[in-house]
Formats: structure tokens, sequence, C-alpha cells
């Protein structure tokens, strides 16, 4: 994002104060959003989420102090830099402004270079701070698929060579064992493309992909964890449909990930079902399971990565609570879309479980990648 391209919010009761300071701002083309109180700005904060707030102290309703105080305890707006704007005989009490969370004062009247230069300073550094917050997610998301979409094959090829009793069954699994060791060998280049798209050097490239492969060879890698609770997925999907998709991460991110959960979430013995259908340009791909479904305020912060979403499953299975903000990222990225719809388990509950909705732009067969 560039400087002008950022809002700012001015907070003051004094029309000649809002009046210079949006015309000092708008030659500058930062974009300008206006409050009278306290209680105005923090709405309005809320609402608009500005990179920077020009805060006065004395104001009526609600003064700056007690705005800025309840802007700094709001999840949404605790992180928006408040400048506090003060006449010279007011300096004193910034003591209590800065306590409360603001970055800065200007005085009044204004000085223009004095408060250009602020505002500027200020909105540079959230402007880094977002960057570095945003990288530090991206490698959050690199790790994630290192130590988790890996943990799928590895966990597959080891348990294939654990059973192989003798020479025989040990060849016998030798095409399944090389199978999963590839999807291994395919999300480290998956880990490198993906450093290379967050530097902009490479774009992710859609390819068409059978559906019904895919979904196969997802649970083939799942399939210790499957045997491990008992659980038998019913499969409807026609072997006609393709989907718009990056392969790699389907299969290992969007994919394990979904159905991890839901074997992790249902109980042994628990049905699980897996069915796609195209509706016009779409298909729709539906995984099913019937465990103990999702609580309310856990469903609603599902897909933020800054959230804590991890808890244990119904054998105390642990998580890391990142892979469904992985895994609408890369939907996103397919441009397709991510429902969830989950009834949490109860002492009442009779249908409890989740479904989770995935939709992909169709693909005609003559051009996609079943291999």
């Amino acid at each position: 994002m560039k400087l002008k391209d950022m809002h700012i919010l001015i907070v003051d009761d004094n029309p000649k104060n809002i009046q210079v300071l949006g015309q000092m701002l708008n030659e500058q083309n930062y974009k300008i959003v206006v409050a009278t109180n306290g209680a105005e700005a923090v709405k309005a904060a809320q609402a608009v989420q500005p990179d920077l707030i020009l805060l006065d102290v004395m104001m009526p309703v609600m003064d700056g102090f007690e705005a800025c105080k309840q802007l700094k305890g709001l999840e949404t707006t605790s992180n928006i830099p408040v400048i506090f704007l003060t006449a010279k005989n007011e300096t004193d009490d910034l003591v209590k402004g800065f306590e409360l969370g603001a970055v800065d004062y200007v005085t009044k009247p204004f000085n223009s270079a004095e408060l250009l230069a602020r505002v500027r300073t200020h909105l540079e550094l959230n402007l880094s701070r977002k960057t570095i917050l945003r990288q530090s997610q991206e490698r959050e998301e690199i790790l994630h698929i290192l130590c988790h979409d890996l943990s799928n094959p590895i966990w597959a090829a080891q348990t294939g060579l654990q059973f192989a009793k003798n020479p025989q069954e040990l060849f016998e699994r030798k095409e399944n064992i090389v199978s999963v060791l590839q999807h291994a060998s395919n999300i480290i280049k998956l880990v490198r493309t993906l450093r290379a798209i967050s530097t902009g050097k490479h774009k992710i490239v859609l390819t068409g992909i059978n559906l019904s492969d895919a979904v196969e060879q997802s649970l083939e890698m799942l399939q210790y964890k499957l045997t491990e609770k008992e659980i038998f997925p019913a499969v409807h999907i026609d072997a006609s449909l393709h989907v718009k998709a990056e392969k790699i991460s389907l299969i290992n991110s969007v994919l394990n990930n979904i159905l991890t959960n839901a074997i992790k979430f249902s109980f042994a013995g628990n049905p699980l079902k897996i069915e796609a259908e195209k509706k016009g340009s779409m298909v729709v791909l539906s995984i099913r399971d019937y465990g103990i479904g999702i609580p309310k305020n856990l469903k609603d912060r599902l897909f933020a990565v800054d959230q804590e979403t991890t808890r244990f499953g119904t054998n105390g299975e642990q998580g890391t609570g990142f892979g469904m903000p992985l895994v609408k990222g890369f939907v996103t990225a397919y441009e397709g879309s991510i429902e969830v719809l989950s009834e949490e388990k109860t002492e009442d509950s009779a249908d409890h479980g989740t479904t989770i909705l995935i939709k992909l732009q169709s693909d005609t067969a003559e051009s996609a990648d079943i291999s």
C-alpha cells in the first residue's frame, strides 16, 4: 500500500481545526475521515480501520483520553497509531496520553511542516509493522506446510514399511510408498514456489485436476489415520469432474488438512461422506463428518491467521490451528470459495458434525492433469 492510499481519521470538535487539518492532508492525497467527538471516533475507527488517528484531547461527550483508552482496548483498533492534538498549555497531560498508548502529539496552532512530518513518520512505521506482520504470517504458513503437511506422506510411507512383514509385502507396497514420498518431495517444491510468489517472482499456476483422483491420493496418505479410527469414507465423485487448481497444494494442503480435521474430530466408527457435483461453471466438493462439530465462537475465527483455533481431537490428537487459514488462502488463489457448516455435539443434539463446502472452477477433461 502506498502512503497516499492511507486513511487518516481526524477527531476534533472544532470545525475550523478540521478544515485546516483536512486541507493540509488532502494536499498530500491522504484519504480523510472525520469525527467530532470521542464516541464518534471509536465507531468510525471500527468501521473504517484508518491507518492513523489524529485525536483532539479536549472534546465534549467523550474526551481524547477516554477515546484512546477505548480504541486501545478493542482488538480491531488497538494497533492503529494515535497522535494527540493539544493546545500548548495542555502538554503536561500528555504523559497520561502516552500511558494510554498514543505514539505522538502535535500542538495547536498547527505547524504544517511539523504536522505532515509526524504524520508521514507514523504512517511509514505503521506500514512497516504491517509488512513485518505479513511476512511473519507467510513464514508461519510455510512452517505449517513443512511441519504439518509433510507429516502425512512421511507417516504413510513409514506405516507402509512397518506393516511389510516380508520382502514380498514390501514389494507389493513399493508403488504406494514411492507415490507418497513423491508427495513429500512435491511439498518441498511447493514451499519454494510459495517463497517465489511472496517476493513477486512467481504466480500460482492453475491447471485442470481430476477431482476424484486428487481425493483418492489424499485418502491414500491418510489411510493410517482412517484405519486407526475405523473410519471408512463413502466417496461419490464422478470420474469426469475436473477442477482448476494447483495440484500439489490441492492434495497436500487443502484436502489433507480438511480430511485430517474430519478424522481428528470424529469418533471411532463415525461415517465420513465425500461428494461432488457440478453446478454451472463451478464444482462443489462436500466433505461431511459426524463428529463433535465446531463451537460457534471458534467457527467465527476459523480462518483468522492471528487467532488461536487449535484444540484436541476426540482421541487427544493435537493440531497447530493454522490449517484452515492456509486452506482458505489456497482456495482463494484458485479463484474459488469455502464455506463451513457445523453443529456442535451436545447432550440434546442428534445431527452434529461439520460440512466443508469447497467451490472450484470446473475444467474440461481434455485439458486436465489426471496423473
